[in-house]
């Protein structure tokens, strides 16, 4: 196998795609500190499978991805692909190349690859390992991984010797069959639990079918003795019946003779109950008229409270209007400040302005007569030369047109020299102005912009602020609504529960002792409840229930008949009046008949009163003696077809509280649409309650609301004003850019004309220039006496020339104070035409806040007269003296009428004690007759439980039953054996009748289970004795292994050192087991006592680690081994030796030495050199030795 390349992207510093190739023998890579020798060997750790970020000289492992320089942007991703030579097959695939690929991403997601196949790490490291290669031996050995073997404990030494020794690949082997032996032992261990709970279910389940065998063969026993005693009692009781009846016929008779004569008691009875109807008649009336007034009363109560709210609200938006007068006016005192701040401010900026253009329009006019002056001095000049002409005109033509030339060349080359340089100073003028007038226009468009952005959101700020004012009106409007629907509602709820806690409706003695039994204990304790308290319905059959009831509403329920005689002994007592208890544990029920249930099959029928009412089954007496046998109708016609079809078989009520009684009678009317009924008046508290709890929910939601508004509202009123702020400053800006722009777009149109005259005249001046020079050269005689008139001439110019410079200065210099003053100008018109905007701003906002302080007045006012009026409102609406007069007159005559009710009721008791013995033979009669029905229905009862038992028992009827007859049967003997067979098996307890099933299938579950828990026990023990089969193989391999590498060690010490002793010898301290024993180097170099390696010299020390490493190689030749500065701690001698024994096995292993040695250099087949160019970025310069020899004719490095 060959190492034949590596090819780096992004890792570390090769930012760009690297290629090394490698050559058999020696390859070095070398260069500076610094230029990322190092990466390379980190490169092939990494695909190597190291998982250490410190090892790879980081903090994380993105660490090694390419992270950039000040030219270059970081990678998102590194990759490194080492290719090596198939050929000879040493990896077992079928590939003349393979390349591992290892990539990972900046996101921290990894991946690998063999041949550019997608696969795990540990195939990678696995492939290694089958060849001797790994990140843990001495495939790659720094100068740190010296210092590593020297430092580390003997038992992490080890690792490099168990790599040469080639039980590396045993070794993961071992791990993974301890690991898979680890599981099947834990497997076994939950496998044996699962066994235990199966054994532990086992014995009592056996258990429970052997018993459930038992109670099979009792239970058929039991069967046969209980059908033939249900048989015996069957027959019995069908004699006794027909005795029964004989007797029935004859009690007939008596009972009707006896019921003629009741029947003229019933209608004295019925004259004086009619009576007591008139006198409830007239108390209901009264009650009608005191809770209409009373309603009245509460509902003007309410529209007082309501209309207080509203003058309470009107108050509260009182209060803040006044605020915002107040605040309006602190904010005109600030607007009347600014104002004249701003119009200060203007007069002092357009004053100062008056001042620059007063002060201007003075040097301009300095300026001109400068000017005229200037020309004045240039005409004289112009005198002076042609005077001097003159005075020579008779010494020669010639030698005076030479003069008059030299004077004109000298005035035109100055002209030319002064406007020339004006000209160079305008260019420059220019280029200010221009770049000056590009920056002002640019900002100036992009203020613009900037305003039309900022108006757009001013403008959709006002909009927002408009619409939550318009949203915080609308909630606050319905949080008032709400508020005086809750009042309304706990109005509602007080009446009700004023009319529940006064037990209106209820006549004078219930209502006096349940009064009283809140104050006492005693009877508190005694009493349950009155039947209105103690039954709920539907609203829909609250009438048609009342009704059912009738007087019985108003009965009070006691636990016992003791509880029921000391309350009416109460009400003798305190004369409290009579009442009608019921006690629970005394009253007998009222079930429904056969005919009954068929009847609820009938068209209208919508249920058994006792069905269609909810109340604790602990009341189940008191109901079903109520109402048992009671239909509910939906209206009269149905009801009367019922009745047609089960005529006097039970009695029926509509749901408008119409009654047909058993006996025929039917009781029926008009009922008043505004009378309560005393099970409504609960379900009206209940639906108060909800109803105010929903509307205070729904109050709660909007506070939310309003909060939130009033937050975004404050919020977005702040942003506003931000807005406005900067919006007048770049409106501000804006006027100042544009006065600005103006005055640089003046400058620049006046220096460019400027320019334009300036390059013009320079033009005329070097045409006239080169026109003197033509005439000079043709002029060239009479030189000396020209030379004497044009001297004297220069005399007299130059004087004047002096007082021509100074006035010049003096004009320059005012030009330059009036350029100033017009800049000042511009700023001052600027500011002033600010100060004028501001100023019509303000006086806009003091108008505007003038109008709205105008209307807040005027709805102050209209609030003052909104409230008098409310007040007004609420003093009418209150009762008035007089109906408070009429309400006290109804309820004192209430009172006198519930006294006459009394005195009826007293009197209707003597009538019915007469009644009573009128009928007490018809009673008798009646009980004799109901004894015998009630044997008869006893009988009867007995033969249906009889036949349910047998049936539910045994699913048999009374003719299968005959099947088992036995003619011999003695029920006496036969009951016995019932009672002894019953006791038998309750003596078998509870009774899993499905045991004897279930014990079958666990059995058979556990016998499967037993042949398993075998099965994973083999395994075991067959991995057991592979794992000890494989550590004797692995403990001999290594023993052999490591004696030969001391072998070849011992003599390589004495080779490298020049003679002494070394070995290395197995460190078995605090280890159990010889494979995880650990291994000590023991070194002598020559001159020394024998001692541990930790007492060398560092070059010592390097130099015996060298030798480990070449006595491994000796024993088993890596594929290639990379080599990191692992030589830098030797000396030049030393280094030799080094590179000569790196030679000599170079034979066997491909080496990568990182070095910068001259030594280990000298003997490279192959050089690579790392150079940074770029700072940061690391690159390879390769160079072939053997080459290089060849062309030097064999001269290497010297």
């Amino acid at each position: 196998m060959n190492f034949k390349k590596v090819e780096l992207n992004g890792f570390k510093s090769f930012a760009d795609k690297t290629e090394i190739k490698f050559d058999n023998g020696v390859t070095c890579i070398v260069g500076p500190n610094g230029c990322g020798k190092s990466n390379v060997a980190d490169s092939i750790r990494w695909v190597l499978g190291e998982q250490s970020a410190k090892t790879l000289r980081g903090s994380n492992m993105q660490d090694v991805i390419f992270g950039g320089t000040q030219t270059r942007k970081s990678q998102s991703f590194c990759e490194v692909t080492l290719t090596f030579d198939n050929a000879g097959r040493m990896f077992d695939l079928d590939f003349a190349e393979v390349a591992m690929t290892r990539r990972l991403y900046r996101s921290g997601e990894s991946e690998y690859l063999i041949n550019k196949q997608p696969c795990r790490m540990k195939d990678i490291v696995d492939l290694l390992h089958s060849v001797g290669v790994g990140k843990e031996g001495y495939s790659i050995i720094g100068q740190g991984k010296i210092e590593q073997i020297m430092n580390a404990k003997p038992e992490d030494r080890r690792a490099i010797f168990e790599e040469a020794t080639g039980i590396i690949v045993f070794k993961n082997r071992k791990q993974e069959i301890e690991r898979k032996l680890g599981n099947s032992y834990n497997n076994l261990n939950i496998f044996m639990q699962r066994m235990g709970e199966v054994e532990h279910m086992l014995a009592p389940l056996q258990r429970q079918a052997e018993k459930t065998k038992k109670y099979r063969e009792l239970y058929d026993e039991l069967k046969e003795n209980e059908i033939n005693l249900y048989i015996y009692k069957h027959d019995t009781a069908e004699s006794s019946k027909s005795a029964i009846h004989a007797v029935l016929d004859d009690l007939h008779k008596q009972i009707a003779e006896g019921r003629e004569q009741a029947e003229n008691l019933e209608r004295k009875y019925g004259d004086d109950r009619r009576r007591i109807a008139e006198s409830d008649e007239l108390l209901q009336r009264l009650n009608e008229e005191i809770l209409k007034y009373t309603l009245d009363l509460q509902k003007k109560e309410g529209d007082v409270n309501l209309i207080r709210e509203r003058i309470n609200f009107y108050r509260e938006q009182r209060e803040s209007d006044e605020k915002f007068l107040s605040d309006g006016a602190k904010r005109l005192e600030e607007i009347a400040a600014e104002l004249s701040a701003a119009e200060s401010s203007s007069k002092e900026n357009g004053g100062k302005m008056r001042e620059a253009q007063k002060e201007s329009s003075t040097l301009g006019a300095e300026i001109a007569s400068l000017n005229e002056k200037l020309s004045e001095y240039e005409e004289l000049n112009d005198k002076s030369q042609k005077s001097v002409i003159d005075s020579i005109e008779n010494l020669s033509e010639i030698r005076q047109n030479i003069g008059t030339l030299s004077a004109k060349k000298e005035a035109v080359e100055e002209r030319i020299a002064e406007i020339a340089l004006e000209a160079e100073k305008s260019k420059g003028v220019i280029a200010e102005h221009r770049k000056a007038l590009s920056d002002c226009v640019d900002w100036y468009e992009e203020l613009l912009e900037y305003v039309s952005r900022e108006k757009e959101l001013k403008d959709a700020k006002e909009e927002e602020i408009y619409s939550i004012n318009a949203e915080t009106d609308a909630v606050s409007e319905n949080i008032f609504n709400c508020n005086a629907k809750i009042a309304g509602l706990q109005d509602r709820y007080r009446f009700y529960s004023s009319v529940k806690d006064g037990f209106e409706g209820y006549k004078f003695s219930v209502k006096k002792l349940m009064s009283d039994s809140k104050n006492q204990p005693e009877l508190s304790r005694r009493i349950k409840g009155v039947i209105a308290d103690i039954v709920k319905c539907d609203e829909k059959y609250e009438t048609a229930v009342e009704t059912a009831f009738g007087g019985a509403m108003q009965n009070i329920v006691t636990a016992t008949s003791d509880d029921a005689r000391y309350l009416i002994e109460y009400l003798k007592r305190t004369k409290g009046g009579s009442v009608t208890f019921l006690p629970v544990a005394s009253l007998k029920p009222r079930y429904e008949t056969d005919f009954t249930r068929r009847a609820l099959k009938e068209r209208g029928a919508l249920g058994l009163a006792t069905e269609l009412v909810r109340y604790d089954k602990y009341y189940d007496n008191i109901i079903y003696n109520l109402l048992g046998n009671t239909l509910i109708v939906d209206n009269i016609a149905n009801a009367n077809e019922i009745s047609k079809k089960f005529p006097h078989a039970f009695r029926m009520v509509t749901l408008d509280g119409d009654i047909i009684s058993t006996s025929g009678s039917m009781t029926g009317g008009s009922r008043r649409a505004d009378s309560g009924n005393l099970l409504a008046n609960e379900r009206n508290i209940e639906k108060a309650l909800a109803d105010i709890e929903e509307v205070r929910k729904e109050v709660s939601a909007l506070s939310k609301k309003k909060t939130l508004l009033d937050e975004k509202k404050a919020k977005t009123a702040g942003e506003m004003e931000t807005l406005r702020e900067s919006f007048q400053e770049a409106r501000a800006k804006i006027a100042a850019l544009s006065e600005k722009k103006g005055t640089l777009e003046k400058a620049l149109a006046e220096s460019e004309q400027a320019l334009k005259t300036q390059e013009n005249t320079l033009a005329v001046l070097y045409e006239r220039a080169q026109h003197l020079d033509s005439e000079f050269s043709s002029s060239s005689e009479g030189e000396e006496k020209i030379t004497k008139l044009k001297s004297d001439a220069a005399d007299e110019t130059n004087r004047r020339k002096g007082e021509y410079e100074k006035l010049k200065s003096e004009r320059d210099e005012r030009n330059l104070r009036y350029n100033v003053l017009q800049v000042y100008i511009a700023q001052y018109r600027a500011a002033a035409d600010a100060d004028d905007a501001e100023t019509a701003r303000l006086y806009k906002e003091r108008e505007e806040l003038n109008g709205k302080i105008s209307d807040t007045k005027k709805n102050i006012e209209n609030i003052a007269a909104t409230i008098s009026e409310l007040e007004e409102m609420a003093e009418k609406t209150a009762l008035t003296p007089e109906q408070r007069e009429n309400l006290n007159a109804l309820r004192a005559k209430k009172e006198e009428a519930t006294r006459e009710k009394e005195s009826l009721n007293a009197e209707l008791e003597n009538i019915l004690g007469e009644n009573r013995a009128v009928n007490e033979r018809i009673e008798q009669l009646s009980e004799r007759r109901h004894a015998q029905e009630i044997e008869l229905t006893k009988i009867d009862s007995e033969l249906e439980n009889l036949q349910a038992r047998i049936d539910e028992e045994y699913q048999e009827t009374y003719e299968s039953c005959l099947n088992y007859k036995d003619e011999n049967f003695d029920p006496r003997a036969g009951q016995t054996a019932i009672n002894r067979l019953k006791r038998e098996i309750g003596a078998l307890g509870a009774i899993n009748h499905n045991a004897l099933e279930e014990f079958e299938a666990l059995n058979a579950q556990y016998t499967e289970m037993c042949s398993q828990r075998d099965d994973v026990q083999k395994g075991i023990d067959d991995t057991t004795e592979a794992l000890n089969k494989l550590k004797e193989e692995m403990q001999t391999q290594f023993d052999d292994g490591f004696n030969q590498i001391n072998e070849n060690f011992k003599r390589l010490f004495k080779e490298l050192f020049g003679g002494g002793r070394a070995e290395l010898q197995m460190d078995y301290t605090d280890c159990d087991d010889p494979l995880n024993a650990g291994v000590e180097i023991v070194a002598c170099p020559p001159g020394k006592k024998l001692t541990k390696i930790s007492l060398l010299s560092g070059g010592e020390r390097a130099l015996t680690a060298i030798a480990i490493l070449f006595a491994i190689l000796m024993l088993r030749p890596m594929p290639f081994c990379v080599l990191d500065e692992i030589e830098a701690a030797l000396d030049e001698a030393n280094v030799d030796k080094f590179a000569q024994f790196l030679k000599k096995f170079a034979k066997e292993t491909q080496f990568i030495v990182i070095t910068h040695r001259k030594p280990t250099m000298e003997k490279a087949d192959s050089l690579f050199g790392v150079t940074m160019e770029e700072k940061g970025v690391s690159k390879i310069v390769s160079v072939k030795l053997s080459e290089v020899e060849s062309t030097l004719g064999g001269d290497t490095v010297a």
